[in-house]
């Protein structure tokens, strides 16, 4: 799939196990920028358009942007962060409400459901309601699906889990630690949490651009016996520990464990395969790691669990992609009664003000 937004991408939102799962409240510090700005507005009213216009002017003007990509309709965006400027902006309405903080300081909302008709919306107020609860309904659903795929992994990777295949896992962790963190620092290292990708309407998707833009180097992962999430979290105390900033990428189906650890100062990345466009990463077998004789007698087990796993997914993705098409509907109820030129005013006002900002520093 062709990446409609360059240099750095990432989820804050994924659909796990346990229903909607958000990072949205820990993505920036706000007392650490210049200004964030809080878009509100409901269905079709131009948040995502906005960032993505003022995105690319920031990419025109040679700017570094994170872009942060809508679980639920990954062509949307749910972000942005431009760190010339210090300065935020994300969709500001649920299921990832963030308010501002320092509200007239620093903190700012947009007012894009000002561009609505609101007459023109109340005469269809029944059709809207309908489209809002039919597209709302598949969700949990999904959830329910995921659930069921995690439970069945877990059931099979417990007998494989033995006291002599964790410590084998702990310390092939050390080994790779030896490798490849050369030096330590006093201070330990900030840990920064995203998702690089999970289940989405279009399959599940992998951000291996924003691998490429940080890490050229890297490891992957491959993973049937559920060992990558314990072998990466020993990466991670390791590097925290030798003073080296991380990017912990949690598994968005259960965001308890971690699926993906970037190292950028060192571009190195750890990531759980299995991986498309990226090449001549060194191979990680978690097999390996497992004691032989677990191995031998639950590896037919641990087949038949990852296929039902498999086929849970898939089904939980079929109807994220039933909610992506029954929100199209909601989105095609509001067009005709959206004023776009308020969206246009006010992308241009943003731009004006951000641009005037003086280069930022924490």
């Amino acid at each position: 799939m062709a990446e409609k937004f360059p240099q750095v991408q990432f989820f804050l939102g994924a659909n796990s196990a346990h229903g909607f799962s958000s990072l949205y409240d820990r993505w920036v510090d706000q007392s650490s920028l210049q200004g964030f700005y809080a878009i509100k507005g409901g269905a079709g009213c131009g948040k995502s358009t906005l960032m993505g216009r003022i995105a690319q002017q920031a990419e025109k003007a040679g700017w570094t942007v994170e872009y942060i990509r809508c679980s639920g309709d990954p062509d949307s965006l749910d972000g942005i962060y431009l760190p010339k400027k210090g300065v935020a902006m994300m969709d500001g309405t649920a299921p990832h409400c963030v308010d501002p903080i320092y509200t007239g300081a620093t903190g700012h909302y947009v007012d894009l459901g000002a561009g609505y008709d609101r007459a023109a919306l109340g005469a269809i107020r029944k059709e809207i309601i309908e489209a809002t609860r039919a597209y709302r309904s598949y969700y949990p659903e999904a959830s329910r699906c995921f659930s069921g795929a995690a439970a069945s992994r877990r059931r099979a990777w417990t007998d494989l889990h033995t006291p002599q295949t964790l410590e084998k896992t702990e310390k092939r962790a050390a080994g790779l630690l030896a490798r490849e963190r050369k030096n330590t620092r006093p201070a330990e290292g900030k840990r920064r949490l995203r998702f690089l990708g999970g289940p989405t309407c279009q399959g599940r998707l992998l951000l291996e651009g924003t691998v490429r833009a940080l890490c050229h180097r890297g490891y992957e992962i491959r993973d049937d016996c559920g060992l990558a999430g314990i072998l990466l979290k020993h990466l991670e105390e390791g590097f925290l520990a030798g003073g080296y900033d991380v990017i912990s990428c949690l598994c968005p189906e259960q965001p308890d464990r971690l699926e993906h650890l970037l190292i950028p100062e060192l571009s190195l990345a750890f990531l759980t395969g299995p991986l498309h466009e990226l090449t001549g990463f060194r191979v990680i077998r978690t097999q390996s790691l497992v004691e032989k004789s677990a191995w031998q007698e639950g590896r037919r087990f641990l087949r038949l669990s990852n296929r039902v796993a498999q086929e849970l997914m898939e089904e939980g993705m079929g109807y994220l992609a039933q909610a992506k098409a029954r929100h199209d509907v909601l989105e095609e109820l509001y067009h005709p009664h959206v004023d776009f030129s308020h969206c246009q005013e006010m992308t241009h006002r943003l731009w004006e003000e951000i641009r005037a900002m003086p280069d930022w520093q924490e």
